[in-house]
């Protein structure tokens, strides 16, 4: 089994009671001896400390510090407590808290616009922005724009005085060996800087909701409280915004590259989003064993998992099962690729894309719209998992999807009827290949099923490919019998 791979977002979290100018970047005539200090004094004054605080409940009341009833002490919320005169348990009636967090930015206009990480102000109900480390005053910033998918987000300050501010690079042009400096706050020590070189480009992270695009890898410290803050190359131009670290190694850090925020940044200053278009698929890679199941000539394309019923996807006819290896004139390779072109089509584009069914292409017309906001539904907690039909030879239970089980699954209404998996196995087949309580069967070997009855019929002694909804993810899932 692969074991998945760990990421931290690099922020600190903790509780507690127009246009843009065009600024002069560093001359490339100075000495490699004076290059960082040099590259210090012309970024640290553009670089800023960003403090959020949020209202939250306690579920164990009024003055409460610490973790549920009987355990011990957080060792940080005690120190918080005890030396910064903040903690859990502050303030607030009713068991509120104020949970603050701690990042940085960077200024890119002489007007105050900041650029930082959409983690990094995220459910905030106040934001403040302190200029230096040694600076006593704060000033409230609001949000003019912000993009989860990218975790971008733009705030602007008033300030009476003259800001310092940070050119924009490019780093399409990037080569890997370059230096670079990453800037901060790390661990809330104040403005610090940290050298290295560009470890890789177009590097793919396995994080949770990770953007579309590849990160830049640097060797530059990156800590805690960093993200938000730039990653500049030798002549003080800013390459990448600081944003994630490889918490199983050292000197393994990931900006978000500059060109990709650059293309944000107009319609986050006009719209305060980006507008994205929407396909409505559940689309995955093919590998080996699903070119072999489906008798496909390659492994290029998108596979269609689910359809969200209404969607584009859903008027131009496309299936589960297709296989979606062309879009707009462009051969797709991946899922990722298609996720990215359709996202850049502009909303109400009618595009052409053309797919395999069944080993024969069709050609499909589709007319994007754009994409809304959805929620990841969960299975809610039970006292005692349901009694269902057992599939001896897969390790699994089964039931009619009822109700009552659609209302703690959050399934949309349009799912009246299927087939959801209340007991798994340890160490079976089904354990295995990755199945979980609350999935619901949709197909099996292609075939759907709609009661349990049918299930138990459709599952093959041998080998079986399951279509399954877990949330609002529609799945393959391949596995043998036992």
């Amino acid at each position: 089994m692969i074991s998945k791979k760990i990421f931290v977002l690099v922020l600190i979290l903790f509780f507690s009671p127009a246009g843009f100018s065009e600024t002069k970047k560093l001359a490339s005539d100075v000495p490699l001896r004076k290059l960082f200090v040099e590259l210090g004094k012309r970024v640290n004054p553009a670089v800023v400390n960003i403090f959020t605080t949020q209202v939250v409940r306690s579920p164990y009341g009024r003055g409460y510090r610490g973790g549920p009833p009987g355990m011990p002490v957080d060792p940080f919320d005690q120190f918080m407590q005890e030396f910064m005169g903040q903690g859990p348990g502050g303030g607030g009636r009713g068991g509120e808290q104020r949970a603050a967090s701690l990042g940085s930015g960077f200024i890119i206009d002489e007007s105050g616009l900041i650029l930082t990480n959409f983690h990094v102000i995220q459910n905030a109900s106040e934001i403040q922005v302190q200029l230096t480390e040694k600076s006593k005053k704060t000033i409230k910033a609001k949000v003019v724009g912000k993009d989860e998918r990218t975790d971008i987000a733009l705030i602007k300050i008033n300030y009476d005085g003259k800001l310092s501010s940070i050119p924009l690079g490019d780093s399409d042009s990037l080569e890997v060996g370059e230096w670079v400096a990453a800037f901060g706050n790390p661990f809330g020590h104040g403005h610090s800087m940290t050298k290295g070189i560009v470890s890789a480009k177009e590097r793919d992270v396995d994080i949770e909701n990770a953007p579309s695009f590849p990160f830049i890898q640097t060797d530059a410290s990156i800590n805690p409280g960093n993200s938000g803050g730039p990653l500049v190359n030798d002549v003080g131009e800013v390459i990448g915004v600081n944003s994630a670290i490889d918490a199983r190694a050292q000197g393994i850090g990931f900006a978000i590259p500059i060109n990709v925020v650059k293309k944000l940044l107009p319609e986050l200053k006009s719209k305060g989003k980006i507008t994205r278009g929407f396909l409505g698929v559940g689309i995955i890679n093919l590998d080996e064993k699903m070119v072999k199941e489906f008798n496909l000539k390659s492994d290029k394309g998108a596979l269609v998992t689910g359809i969200t019923p209404g969607s584009p996807a859903h008027t131009a006819g496309i299936q589960p099962y297709d296989v979606i290896v062309e879009y707009n004139g462009k051969e797709i390779e991946d899922a990722k690729q298609l996720m990215n072109l359709v996202g850049e089509t502009k909303i109400g584009q009618s595009v052409g894309a053309k797919v395999i069914r069944d080993g024969t292409a069709k050609k499909v017309t589709i007319k994007i719209t754009e994409r809304g906001d959805g929620s990841v539904a969960q299975m809610a907690p039970q006292r005692s998992a349901p009694q269902g039909k057992a599939v001896a030879n897969i390790g699994i239970s089964i039931m009619d999807l009822n109700p009552t089980l659609a209302r703690q699954l959050e399934l949309s209404p349009e799912i009246k009827k299927g087939v959801v998996i209340v007991g798994v196995k340890q160490a079976s087949v089904a354990e295995q290949a990755g199945l979980q309580i609350g999935d619901v069967i949709l197909d099996i070997n292609k075939k759907p099923v709609t009661t349990t009855t049918d299930a138990i019929k459709r599952f093959d002694k041998v080998s079986n490919s399951l279509r399954i909804l877990r949330g609002q993810t529609t799945m393959l899932v391949f596995m043998g019998a036992e």
